[in-house]
């Protein structure tokens, strides 16, 4: 097996294959697929990565020349992300995860790799924690019924606005300060991306300082809340609010730690339910949060 870069013109097929290896498990798992559209809705993962970080989506090549599975990955300035990493279902068990994730941990050096995983996928559960990673918080996976009538708007102190450009540093300078990560090009791509798949809002407090952000992406490969962080409950239940009340179709998903006993209750009030759960994993040093952290598989952020 050979590990190398995805090659121009093989986006369509890594799109494909994200597809099918992603249904193939749910379906063989939990009986119901997740993309119920078409194979090339998910070239939004493909042409999101490249544009991001070109040449960093690993492919694992059989002997036979075909690709057995894919992965990307995100270097950024605090560590580097593990995306989305799929398998042929005929070649799951034959070391193809195995190999990929081995690239990119010695790509990484002595960066932390984060990511998220499915904690009802114990097969990908064990591959990381074999490689060092451990879980170092669970997320609800969230979502509200179709069309389900959202309450008010909460009350409380601060508003939230549109994100621009002049609020690109004090965004940035927030998550590392909550999360302990710092990625600038992840949310200049969010803000540049305004008004097509992307829509940012930031949560003000009554002095006018930033203490809350989230994004949203809104396509037929991927609707979800996320990657943001907030200071409080308040800024976080405002700016759920806000993104929601924006959802053009679907259902959005959005991921909230379960610790956030207050937060989910709320949540529970207005209607949202379970629909899976996740894991944060790290390999390497990690610092514990300082406030809500809301991550997203699009893209991954752990």
């Amino acid at each position: 097996m050979t590990v190398r870069p995805m090659k121009s013109g093989e986006e369509a097929e890594i799109a494909a294959l994200i597809y099918r290896s992603t249904n193939s498990w749910y379906q063989s798992k939990l009986g119901h697929e997740i993309f119920t559209g078409k194979p090339e809705d998910c070239r939004i993962f493909v042409d999101t990565y490249e544009i991001l970080d070109p040449g960093c989506c690993l492919v694992a090549e059989g002997e036979d020349g075909k690709i057995a599975g894919s992965c990307f990955y995100h270097p950024r300035e605090t560590h580097v992300g593990l995306g989305i990493m799929n398998v042929v279902p005929d070649q799951t068990g034959k070391g193809v995860a195995k190999a990929l994730l081995a690239e990119v941990i010695e790509k990484a050096g002595d960066l932390p790799v984060r990511l998220l995983s499915s904690a009802l996928n114990l097969e990908s559960f064990s591959l990381y924690t074999r490689a060092g990673f451990g879980p170092v918080s669970v997320y609800h996976d969230m979502r509200f019924p179709v069309d389900h009538k959202l309450p008010p708007p909460p009350i409380g102190p601060g508003v939230v606005r549109l994100a621009n450009t002049e609020h690109l540093f004090g965004m940035v300078d927030l998550e590392e300060e909550i999360a302990g990560i710092r990625r600038s090009k992840d949310l200049s791509y969010f803000l540049r991306s305004q008004g097509g798949h992307w829509t940012t809002f930031v949560h003000l407090d009554p002095s006018g300082k930033i203490d809350g952000w989230l994004a949203s992406v809104d396509h037929p490969g991927c609707r979800m809340l996320g990657p943001g962080v907030m200071r409080d409950e308040n800024a976080a239940l405002a700016l759920i609010h806000m993104q929601l009340s924006q959802a053009r179709g679907g259902t959005p998903v959005f991921l909230i730690q379960t610790h956030e006993s207050w937060l989910v209750a709320e949540l529970y009030k207005w209607g949202a339910r379970n629909v899976e759960l996740h894991f944060a994993q790290v390999r390497g040093s990690f610092s514990q949060p300082q406030g809500i952290i809301m991550p997203s598989f699009l893209p991954e952020s752990g």
